[in-house]
């Protein structure tokens, strides 16, 4: 990944291949490891993670958890760092899918392999604020999801519920795990801090901070 990608990306640590692994080869009982594996993992407030249907043995379920270290960007960062910035509306959270053909291998060979889990969301474009593009949609990219009895969370991608209007700081996906599979996609710049929720009453939120749409819209110039 080349130093204009970790800028992009916002985040400190390597990609999420090296998270897994590196949780892997860290995990204890005393640890403080990236990757972690629960009996029953909390759906409460993942809204871009399917729960398991009722043909699952919840009592197999596994969950990866991927954690990072964000490196903080203004909102200048974000402008700077995005291909396009969007307003528009969630239309549809596709099905979670596998980032590689899938085998008969053990759990443990997965996480070695940096198999990924990822969920795909239609937006429907209401305004392009910086390079407009000719789609009236676009695909956003999330790492996470639950298929079968494998869940994958990540406490630095946004979350997305079904028709929640959004403000989206978006750039290309140029990670190579996940960058050539399926539809071409765009991934959030910065990750949850590249993602607003846009209220009636004009607040732009996101997890950490609420700001006036209008405050937040100033920032953004269509520049390339």
């Amino acid at each position: 990944m080349t130093l204009r990608n970790n800028a992009k990306y916002g985040v400190i640590l390597v990609g999420v291949l090296s998270l897994l692994m590196v949780g892997f080869l860290t995990l204890s009982d005393s640890s403080q490891a990236i990757l972690k594996t629960v009996e029953q993992p909390d759906y409460s407030e993942a809204t871009n993670i399917d729960k398991p249907s009722n043909n699952v043995d919840t009592d197999k379920l596994r969950t990866i958890g991927i954690s990072g270290s964000l490196e903080e960007y203004t909102y200048d960062d974000l402008n700077n760092h995005a291909d396009t910035v969007i307003i528009g509306k969630v239309k549809e959270i596709l099905p979670p899918k596998w980032n590689t053909e899938q085998t008969n291998k053990s759990f443990t060979e997965k996480i070695k392999r940096g198999e990924l889990i990822y969920t795909d969301i239609i937006i429907s474009v209401d305004t392009y604020l910086k390079n407009p593009l000719s789609s009236n949609e676009v695909t956003v990219r999330v790492v996470g999801g639950t298929i079968g009895n494998i869940t994958m969370t990540s406490d630095i991608e946004p979350n997305f519920k079904p028709d929640e209007k959004v403000l989206l700081y978006l750039f290309n996906d140029t990670y190579p795990y996940t960058k050539d599979v399926g539809s071409e996609h765009f991934v959030v710049t910065g990750y949850v801090q590249g993602k607003f929720k846009l209220t009636d009453d004009g607040k732009a939120v996101r997890p950490d901070e609420t700001v006036s749409q209008d405050e937040l819209l100033s920032t953004i110039k269509d520049v390339a």
